[in-house]
């Protein structure tokens, strides 16, 4: 050959990391059932591709979505939520 590793090259030194999973998989690694999946799905607490058929959840969405429910360690300062100032209208005179 030419040296150029092509798709149907059995013997590439790599393998292409995954960068979108099937349902099943998506919930085994994340760690809950198929149906927590399917209604976080739902509700649209995880982003998905649908392709046709099928369903498929990317890594980055995956990780945006346990993102949302991480708790800070106590070492970590809480971030303070500002506080609306609340405007007063002025008096009007005549």
């Amino acid at each position: 050959m030419n040296g150029l590793t092509t798709i149907g090259d059995k013997d590439m030194a790599a393998p292409l990391p995954r960068l979108y999973l099937r349902p099943e998989e998506a919930a085994r690694v994340i760690g809950v059932s198929r149906r927590t999946l399917a209604s976080w799905q739902a509700t649209r607490v995880i982003g998905f591709r649908r392709v046709g058929r099928t369903i498929l959840f990317s890594v980055a969405d995956i990780q945006a979505a346990l993102d949302r429910y991480r708790i800070a360690p106590i070492s970590e300062a809480p971030m303070r939520k500002r506080r609306m100032q609340r405007i007063t209208p002025e008096p009007v005179t005549k």
